[in-house]
């Protein structure tokens, strides 16, 4: 075998070392933080006294209310219809009066009042509608290229070839490695049901295109972090009638909900 074999075999060598660092690191900071695992379970969060102590939660609050330890997994909210028993009447559903509940919670790029358009977004596209999504993947990108450039390419080749290995190659074998490892977000419109408002919402996850984010494959892309958008949902709930009558009531109100959707992925074992 010659020098320039040898070089070649020693490069790719190289290039699978490298990537296994790169694939266990932490993703960049989130204001929201790491996932927890698939296992935590969510606790309730109880029902404000607005009807008193007699107040009981209605099936529907039991299965909208629930407020995370300290993370809530992306899309584990049921959107099934019959898990709902109330839903709005038209009266409730004006959109000039749910945008001022929403106040500034409301964000175009990951929600809709009405259908959107184009259900998809291509890969390249994400990062140019969200500058939040951009940060984040800018973030990542430099922390894997500092972890590149950190890597003595040189000390792994034959004595001697080590010359012949210019800054050209180097850096673009930098970039490789951090392109391989980098993992990307799809995204798709969702109907939330009649229950939540705006009725559309971006669903974000990792592209899963190709079949692996290492070399030698074997790892993939994963859930990492996630952002909390805000949206509305309908709460009802029964209680005693405030004015002394003794009869309960039914009410239901508009209030606001995290919902969280994922803003980066990682390359990690599977």
């Amino acid at each position: 075998m010659d020098g320039t074999e040898v070089s070649g075999c020693l490069l790719l060598l190289v290039c699978s070392l490298a990537l296994w660092p790169f694939s266990m690191g932490a993703a960049p900071p989130s204001t929201v933080g790491d996932l927890p695992p698939p296992e935590e379970a969510l606790t309730e969060m109880p029902l404000p006294e607005k009807m008193g102590d007699a107040s009981v939660l209605d099936s529907d609050i039991h299965i909208i209310r629930k407020k995370p330890s300290s993370n809530l997994r992306p899309y584990s909210l049921s959107l099934l219809q019959e898990d709902y028993h109330y839903s709005p009447k038209p009266k409730h559903l004006r959109s000039a009066r749910l945008l001022r509940l929403l106040g500034p919670s409301f964000d175009p790029f990951w929600m809709s009042v009405e259908k959107p358009q184009n259900r998809s977004a291509e890969v390249a596209d994400l990062e140019s509608l969200s500058q939040d999504l951009a940060d984040g993947m800018t973030r990542y990108q430099k922390k894997l290229l500092r972890e590149a450039q950190n890597l003595n390419l040189h000390s792994l080749l034959p004595r001697g070839e080590s010359s012949n290995v210019t800054e050209a190659v180097l850096a673009y074998l930098h970039q490789w490695l951090v392109n391989s490892a980098t993992c990307k977000l799809t995204s798709s419109w969702v109907h939330l049901g009649p229950v939540f408002w705006p009725r559309w919402v971006r669903h974000t996850d990792c592209d899963t295109s190709y079949t692996s984010c290492s070399w030698p494959p074997g790892m993939v892309c994963r859930q990492a972090q996630v952002t909390q958008l805000k949206i509305l949902a309908w709460h009802c709930w029964t209680g005693k009638d405030p004015l002394g009558t003794g009869r309960l009531i039914h009410q239901c109100t508009w209030r606001q909900v995290p919902y969280p959707v994922v803003a980066a992925c990682k390359c990690s074992c599977r």
